[in-house]
């Protein structure tokens, strides 16, 4: 959406997800039907691009070095505002999803 306009799509079907991205050529389907996105150059994992904010009530419990790399606070809190200012008239996807199998101590997220 480029006219400036904001969608926000909130916890789509995975049905409904591949329709939109059919629809946006991000990707095709394949003779059996599953969907293939269409990633461009940037492909595969990026295992060193892992960053954790560094803060009191979890720096001693998070195993600091090559793979959980410290984050400062206030450069967490520029790159948030500058994605918010990015997404502020984008078309958005939602999910609202729990972390954890145990009823008694699932942790609600939204993505």
């Amino acid at each position: 959406m480029a006219d400036g306009s904001k969608q926000t799509h909130k916890n789509p079907s995975t049905a409904q997800l591949v329709e939109f991205a059919l629809a946006r050529g991000e990707g095709e389907l394949t003779a059996n039907g599953a969907f293939v996105a269409k990633t461009g150059e940037r492909t595969g994992r990026s295992p060193n691009d892992r960053f954790i904010v560094k803060e009191a009530s979890s720096e001693n419990d998070i195993d600091w070095g090559s793979v959980n790399n410290p984050f400062a606070m206030d450069a967490f809190n520029a790159l948030w505002d500058r994605v918010a200012t990015y997404l502020a008239d984008k078309e958005t996807f939602v999910s609202e999803l729990e972390v954890g199998a145990d009823p008694e101590h699932y942790q609600p997220i939204e993505v």
